[in-house]
């Protein structure tokens, strides 16, 4: 089985655009949009993500998401695990709060600011343990880059 990487950010902080940029240059790899399933619950989501990857079982996954808890960022690692991906990653998307709110502007769908330094709260806040998660690594994008 090929790799797993969850990611880790605010909205606004630019992890679609690390996840275009990484599907494009990794080849066969497939991109989840983890914050667009129906459900909160993981059992669900397990089967969301299964149907969604189809044929593609074995490929390198990239599960986008804000991830802000440690329960979510387990739910994760738990469902791609349970699928077959023993080397799962999460990847950290955390510029300062300035720049989330500002890239917020410049989407189709603007995040009201309240949800945003929230989220950045409870993520700066969860990441002080997030090495002792159960990730095989545990990576920090910076200035557009990760892997």
């Amino acid at each position: 089985m090929n790799k797993a990487y969850v990611m880790v950010g605010t909205m606004g902080s630019g992890k679609s655009f690390l996840a275009r940029k990484f599907i494009k240059s990794h080849p066969p790899a497939v991109w989840i949009e983890g914050d667009s399933f129906a459900s909160d619950s993981w059992v669900t989501m397990h089967d969301q993500i299964l149907d969604r990857l189809g044929q593609h079982v074995g490929d390198t996954v990239v599960l986008e998401g804000t991830h802000y808890s440690r329960e979510s960022r387990l739910g994760a690692l738990i469902t791609l695990r349970s699928l077959g991906w023993l080397t799962v990653s999460a990847v950290i998307v955390h510029p300062p709060l300035e720049v989330c709110i500002s890239n917020n502007a410049l989407r189709s769908k603007i995040i009201p600011r309240h949800e945003i330094v929230e989220c950045h709260r409870r993520i700066e806040k969860s990441l002080k343990k997030i090495e002792a998660e159960g990730f095989s690594s545990v990576i920090y994008a910076s200035e557009g880059k990760w892997v």
